[in-house]
């Protein structure tokens, strides 16, 4: 009876770690995704009445949106990029007017090659969300939703050394779609056409730092087409500064620059001062180099 009460008790300790394994919890998955978006909003308005020096009332309203999901598992990498802005600026006695409105998704594939070097694949697309107009609203219209929208898909190689990334792609497709039979010769587009079709290179290089709170990011974009002028590559270049005054009140300064040769809607004038006008005796419209720069306190939060 002895040995029983014996054999009983040891099967019990020895069965008793296995059970509490089978009980303990299970271990948290590990997640290769990390995910975050910064969110801005900025509003200023001016009242004048009776102002004797002149003027108008104007209410000015601002928001970003530049959201990033990024994964990451042994050697494969796939980042993705969303920026968007809209802006207004609603003059009282003069009317309404876009400040900003652009849409930038970047997405990239990579495979580890050795230390900060990666094959890459790219892809790029680039629009705006609401129609744009060369004066007030009901004057003509030089913009609109897919008109025009840039897509580009690029095969190369990108290298990584902390806050920089420089990436170049031999092989690179764009093709720019213009919805609108009447904008397509502003962007370079055939009258008939609804896309154009680009081979090419394109180089893409990103920086960002932060010091003390302050951030700065750059971003400069260029595609050279094989096909047609190589000499004359488009550029897209943008910077974007914060500084932060509060927890969630903070100046931020954002630029950007675009040149492509063949977005032609700037008229320049003779020696005497009369338009330029092309064989057909319409007013004829060249490229110009495209800027834009807005500041101001802005309210940001960032959603993790």
């Amino acid at each position: 009876m002895k040995k029983v009460i014996i054999f009983a008790v040891m099967t019990l300790l020895l069965a008793f770690p296995a059970a509490a394994q089978d009980t303990a919890a299970p271990a948290p998955k590990v997640s290769h995704w990390t995910a975050e978006a910064l969110t801005t909003l900025s509003f200023r308005q001016t009242s004048l009445t009776d102002w004797a020096a002149g003027g108008y009332g104007s209410a000015q309203f601002g928001s970003t949106l530049d959201a990033k999901a990024n994964y990451a598992k042994d050697k494969i990498t796939f980042n993705n990029r969303l920026q968007m802005a809209y802006g207004f600026t609603q003059t009282f006695g003069v009317g309404f007017q876009k400040n900003a409105d652009f849409i930038i998704l970047n997405d990239e594939l990579g495979y580890l090659l050795s230390k900060g070097f990666s094959g890459t694949l790219t892809y790029t697309f680039k629009s705006q969300i609401s129609p744009g107009y060369a004066g007030n609203i009901g004057s003509d219209i030089v913009s609109r939703f897919f008109a025009p929208a840039t897509m580009i898909l690029g095969a190369g190689a990108t290298w990584k050394y902390k806050g920089l990334s420089v990436t170049l792609s031999p092989l690179t497709g764009s093709v720019q779609f213009v919805s609108d039979e009447n904008l397509r010769v502003r962007y370079g587009n055939d009258p008939e056409k609804l896309c154009r079709w680009e081979m090419g290179a394109n180089l893409k290089i990103s920086a960002g730092a932060e010091v003390q709170g302050l951030k700065v990011s750059t971003t400069f974009d260029t595609f050279s087409n094989y096909l047609k002028k190589p000499q004359n590559m488009t550029v897209d270049w943008t910077l974007a500064i914060s500084a932060p005054l509060t927890k969630y009140i903070s100046f931020t300064l954002n630029c950007r620059a675009i040149y492509d040769d063949k977005i032609r809607f700037k008229s320049l004038n003779d020696a005497d001062g009369n338009p330029i006008l092309d064989d057909e005796g319409n007013v004829k419209l060249f490229p110009a180099l495209q800027f834009q720069e807005i500041a101001g306190l802005t309210f940001s939060y960032t959603f993790k």
